[in-house]
């Protein structure tokens, strides 16, 4: 699993912060507390979320050129630590999902492709 660099602290030094984090295929703002990060570190990839409405992008029984086309991953920013997109299921069990190279658990409990709500994605350290 890619590990995740700390881009901006805001504000730095304070117990809660906003925290841009940057994978390998993009940038997200997290909420974090408590926040003892600084730019430059490089974090664990594995995010969380306040709250989130997930569900599958299609079903299993749907052909495979549907599938295919409905298997973009991709995420938006829809407010204040809010995100609306689409991300991969890569570990059922543990109901997480990967989105642009993000790891994010959001309790998914279908197998492929998910389209997702987040309230508010966290950072806990």
């Amino acid at each position: 699993m890619d590990k995740l660099t700390v881009v901006l602290v805001d504000p730095p030094d304070e117990e809660a912060a906003s925290v841009t984090l940057r994978s390998e295929q993009g940038e997200l703002v997290v909420f974090c507390h408590p926040c003892s990060l600084k730019a430059g570190d490089v974090i664990e990839n594995r995010l969380s979320v306040l709250d989130a409405d997930v569900h599958a992008t299609y079903l299993t029984d749907w052909p495979e050129s549907e599938k295919e086309a409905m298997s973009t991953e991709w995420i938006e920013h829809t407010g204040h630590y809010a995100y609306r997109g689409r991300g991969r299921v890569i570990e059922q069990g543990e109901g997480l999902i990967e989105v642009r190279g993000f790891i994010i658990d959001m309790g998914a409990v279908c197998v492929g492709h998910v389209d997702f709500e987040i309230s508010r994605l966290d950072l806990s350290i």
